[in-house]
């Protein structure tokens, strides 16, 4: 039991600290990221890195202050029930698949719990695709082109504002 809820709360501290209720202590660009420190009360909460893509989809990275981390990805075409939680494998490239949690945050966005791991960071940031499978729906993928800017500076925003 204690193996499944875990996940789950680190999913749930992950959701409850993203930028919906936040105030953006600090925002720049780097590339093709947007990069926020985001705070609630004063106390710094996490940062994110935003990337848009063609039609309205777009990929945010999220590093809290506690290095828990995930992603988002938003894509108009979806219809997903807000609130859902489910398993998901994912992986980059052909890389090792590691099996998380998801949730719809709304119709058109979900947010991966990625796993504590270097090496998973690394992939990301050498890869050049990310594939997901949330169980029982298609496959989906994102494209990781400049995703090694976008890690190194979230990592850099969140020992700068911790």
């Amino acid at each position: 039991m204690r193996r499944f809820l875990a996940p789950l709360l680190a999913l749930t501290a992950l959701l409850n600290v993203g930028a919906a209720n936040a105030d953006v202590i600090q925002r720049y660009t780097t590339g093709s990221w947007d990069i926020e420190a985001n705070a609630t009360s004063g106390s710094f909460q996490n940062c994110t890195a935003t990337g848009q893509y063609g039609g309205g989809a777009s990929v945010m990275f999220m590093l809290t202050r506690t290095f828990t981390w995930g992603v988002a990805v938003t894509n108009p075409r979806w219809d997903w029930k807000t609130g859902t939680e489910g398993d998901i494998t994912y992986w980059v490239d052909s890389y090792q698949r590691r099996q998380g949690r998801v949730r719809a945050l709304a119709p058109t966005e979900l947010m991966v719990l990625l796993a504590d791991s270097q090496q998973l960071f690394q992939e990301i940031r050498a890869g050049d695709t990310m594939y997901f499978e949330p169980r029982g729906v298609d496959r989906f993928s994102i494209t990781l082109v400049g995703t090694s800017v976008a890690l190194n500076e979230l990592l850099a925003c969140v020992r700068r504002h911790r």
